[in-house]
C-alpha cells in the first residue's frame, strides 16, 4: 500500500501539486508537496487533533516532514503546504522510490519545468 498520511493509518485521499528540486551537484534536493483543501481539514473539524506532521508510506518505508504550513482564505483552511529537505543521494533515492509507487497507484504524472 503505497500513501500519504497525516495521522498514523488515516490515509489522505487528496492528490498534492509535488514540486522538485535538486541542487547543482545533485547531491540534496527538496520536494514541496501542496494540497488544495485536503480531506485532513474535514479531520481536523471534528475532531482535537493538531497537525504536527506528514509521512509518505509504502510497504516498510517511511519518510516524515514536520515542515508544515496551512494557508488560510477567507478564515478557512485552504491549502496545506509540506516540505521535504533531502540532504544526499540516498534520501533522494528513497524518495523518488516512493513516487514511482505513488504515481503508478494515483496515476500521477510528472513535467518537467521549462525555467
Amino acid at each position: 500500500m503505497v500513501q500519504i498520511e497525516f495521522f498514523k493509518e488515516n490515509i489522505e485521499p487528496t492528490l498534492p501539486i509535488i514540486r522538485l528540486t535538486k541542487s547543482r551537484n545533485k547531491t540534496t534536493g527538496t520536494a514541496t508537496f501542496i494540497f488544495v483543501r485536503p480531506n485532513v481539514f474535514n479531520l481536523m473539524k471534528t475532531s482535537s487533533i493538531s497537525l504536527e506532521q506528514m509521512a509518505l508510506v509504502w510497504g516498510k518505508n517511511k519518510i516524515i516532514t514536520t515542515d508544515l504550513t496551512i494557508l488560510f482564505h477567507k478564515g478557512k483552511p485552504f491549502l496545506l503546504k509540506s516540505i521535504f529537505i533531502f540532504k544526499n543521494a540516498q534520501e533522494w533515492f528513497q524518495f523518488l522510490n516512493f513516487m514511482h509507487y505513488y504515481s503508478k497507484e494515483t496515476g500521477l504524472s510528472f513535467s518537467e519545468s521549462i525555467d
